[in-house]
């Protein structure tokens, strides 16, 4: 066909995938088409210059999880600041907060079966500029979450309980946490 606009070309689509966006666009007051060109649109131009398509939508899928559940994003550096400068009580409040919500969002994730979502996208949500490695070895795994900045026992308790919380959520049992300055290594298990 020719590259003039509004020349149209067919996309092979598979059924159950038309299905679902007729339930949206009816939702939504739009034709399929619309809706499919409205998406196509949005996904090229967010998707322009990346190389990593999978781990955006990934990423946007736990974000708007995170806001859906009361989450909101907090620079890394404010977060720091206020849990290693909170009164002790405060502190392990907070902690034990965002806990419950690394649950939910990890809870969320697999009651709808999003497979592809890996403890560490959860963990990173939490800890953006950390460099979170998973290695799964079946029934058993690690995860190594290294932190650029020297964190304080605040921070390091809140991973922890955010690791922690996800990895219970997801089927899997905290075996050992080791901690090197600034670097934990937290080892799991596949829960029976």
């Amino acid at each position: 066909m020719s590259s003039r606009k509004g020349a149209r070309k067919l996309i092979a689509v598979p059924e159950e995938i038309l299905q679902e966006l007729s339930v949206i666009a009816k939702r939504s007051g739009l034709t399929i088409s619309e809706l499919a060109s409205l998406i196509l649109s949005f996904a090229a131009r967010a998707l322009h210059g990346r190389d990593n398509i999978a781990s955006l939508f990934t990423e946007m899928t736990l974000l708007t999880d995170m806001r859906r559940l009361g989450g909101v994003i907090v620079p890394q550096k404010g977060l720091v600041e206020l849990v290693n400068s909170a009164d002790p009580s405060a502190r392990d409040t907070f902690i034990k907060e965002v806990g419950r919500l690394a649950t939910s969002i990890a809870v969320f994730a697999k009651v709808r079966g999003l497979d592809d979502i890996l403890t560490k996208d959860i963990i990173s949500l939490f800890v953006p500029n950390a460099s979170i490695e998973e290695i799964n070895d079946g029934n058993s795994g690690k995860i190594i979450i290294s932190i650029t900045e020297k964190p304080y026992s605040g921070m390091l308790d809140m991973l922890k309980t955010i690791a922690t919380s996800v990895l219970e959520a997801m089927g899997k049992r905290v075996e050992k946490i080791d901690e090197y300055d600034s670097i934990l290594v937290i080892n799991y298990r596949q829960s029976s």
